[in-house]
């Protein structure tokens, strides 16, 4: 009887009789999540079989298509046509492309299996089918030719060569630094092919020579090349160059310097400025040898000197640094404000700072020497 009433009662409420339940959902699809593994080593062949990576990992997980993996430490190696080329480690890496590209990241180290090179940086990017590897972040490289640090290394191990990009600094490398000179280059950029053991920089070079702690020459311009197994510095484009040592500085277009061998070589016009004797001579050409501190210039050669006041011009000169000695050849003018006067001759010698000048004829000029006195 209760029953029939309630029955009836929710009829009579306009409820009707009770809805059956909602049907449930359909059940989702289970997703993908992707496979991990652990202890795994991962390898990819080339189209013919042939290595061009191996990678042991501690964890691996694979993305569903299996075109992308994650891994944890790292330790591989890398291979070209079909040689170990490269062992890395790293903090963690990740496999893409199915395989066609490495990527590294933290604490990485690089260590050439063939050039000797060992290289670190915080990621690393290795794409085998184009032969490059690419090191970004904190990079550093040391190498039996160089020690250097740059914003990014691009090794191109088919070629034997490195592009080094951004704040460049190389440091050449000698079994002892103390007692031997060394090199230290700066730009930001260079390429470096150790095989032919060159370094092009197509923008500013800096090139310092260090003997222990001390720089004693500096040179820089537009753009240079450094022969490493010559030790021959080449340099283009609004060239200076300062000997610390001397103190002594050069300026001119092009300036080869022949480290080794203590040898400058400048065959466009430079100038030569000496400061502490307010000298300045210019010329079309010229050469400096270093170990005996000797100039030798030639072709419109002029000698200025403010205090006292004196000139010279001659078609070749030879400035003997230690002894502040001059000897002209060629035709030759002397001219002096104090007491005034003006030589000419085939050979002058003497010592401009003093205002000691000695001009003769010599044997092409019958030993005839003009001298014009102006009075007061």
């Amino acid at each position: 009887m209760v029953v029939a009433i309630l029955g009836l009662g929710a009829y009579w409420l306009g409820i009707g009789p009770l809805a059956p339940p909602p049907p449930l959902p359909p059940p989702e699809e289970e997703v993908e999540t992707g496979l991990t593994l652990r202890n795994v080593t991962l390898e990819q062949p080339d189209e013919n079989g042939v290595l061009l990576w191996r990678v042991k990992a501690e964890e691996a997980t694979y993305s569903p298509d299996r075109s992308v993996a994650t891994f944890t430490r790292p330790d591989g190696e890398l291979f070209q046509d079909g040689e170990v080329i490269y062992n890395v480690t790293a903090d963690s890496g990740e496999m893409r492309d199915n395989g066609n590209t490495i990527v590294l990241r933290g604490n990485i180290v690089a260590r050439g299996v063939q050039n000797g090179a060992i290289l670190r940086g915080q990621e690393m990017e290795w794409r085998p089918q184009e032969d490059i590897l690419v090191l970004r972040q904190d990079v550093t490289g040391s190498h039996p030719q160089l020690r250097a640090t740059a914003d990014e290394f691009r090794v191109f191990n088919r070629e034997n060569r490195m592009e080094l990009q951004g704040d460049v600094v190389a440091n050449t490398v000698v079994e002892d630094p103390s007692t031997e000179p060394w090199l230290k280059l700066q730009a930001q950029e260079l390429a470096w092919d150790w095989d032919q053991e060159q370094i092009d920089s197509p923008e500013a070079l800096r090139v310092e020579q260090f003997k222990d702690t001390t720089i004693t020459e500096v040179v820089q311009g537009q753009r240079g090349q450094v022969d490493l197994a010559d030790q021959v510095a080449t340099l283009q484009g609004a060239v200076t160059m300062q000997f610390l040592t001397l103190p002594l500085s050069v300026r001119s277009e092009a300036l080869e310097w022949r480290v080794k061998e203590e040898q400058i070589n400048l065959n466009q016009p430079l100038t030569v400025v000496r400061p502490t004797e307010n000298l300045v001579v210019t010329a079309r050409q010229g050469t400096m040898n270093l170990a005996d501190e000797v100039i030798t210039v030639s072709q419109e050669v002029v000698a200025v000197r403010q205090d006292p006041q004196s000139r010279l011009t001659t078609d070749r000169l030879t400035w003997t640094i230690p002894s502040q000695t001059l000897l002209a050849e060629g035709q030759v003018n002397y001219q002096q404000t104090n007491p005034a006067l003006n030589l000419n001759g085939s050979r002058g010698i003497g010592r401009l700072q003093e205002g000691i000048f000695t001009v003769d004829g010599g044997a092409n000029n019958d030993g005839q020497v003009v001298t014009e006195i102006v009075p007061n």
